[in-house]
């Protein structure tokens, strides 16, 4: 991701993290579901990509120039590889980082420092991902395709 919507993803990542902290503690014991969660999504990024790699609008959208990427096949490029990365970094932290890492205190509140305080960030961002994805992959229907070249000639 490149300009505004990598700028974006920070913000979305850094706000889960704060926000998150509120909604999860270190009672969350629901790790096997968020990696079947991320696996799903790896699953939809890895198909779309394939799809898209298939499909006749990919000339299309190469020859479709955008600002910040060379074009919009580009783009999309961009963001397969930005979610595929986020994601598979994601189950490789859910497995690695301890459930309790340490205690803190500040004015006598104590806070846990551990695998918890991921989730709603690793929620939030593969959201942020999927949107983009699938936000452009809607837009690319308005165009049109070059069937001509694809199939049999009759």
């Amino acid at each position: 991701m490149k300009g505004t919507d990598r700028i974006l993803f920070y913000m979305v990542i850094l706000l889960s993290f704060l926000i998150g902290l509120f909604f999860f503690d270190e009672s969350f014991n629901s790790y096997s579901d968020m990696i079947t969660f991320l696996s799903i999504m790896i699953g939809f990024t890895i198909t779309s990509l394939s799809i898209l790699y298939n499909s006749p609008l990919r000339k299309t959208l190469y020859d479709r120039k955008i600002r910040y990427y060379k074009t919009e096949l580009h783009r999309l490029k961009d963001f397969f590889k930005q979610a595929l990365s986020f994601e598979v970094v994601s189950v490789i932290f859910l497995f690695v980082i301890p459930e309790k890492i340490a205690c803190i205190s500040f004015f006598d509140y104590d806070v846990l420092i551990g695998r918890y305080m991921i989730i709603f960030p690793i929620l939030m961002g593969t959201t942020f991902c999927f949107y983009k994805i699938f936000s452009d992959l809607l837009k690319i229907f308005s165009h049109p395709a070059n069937d001509k070249d694809q199939g049999c000639n009759r």
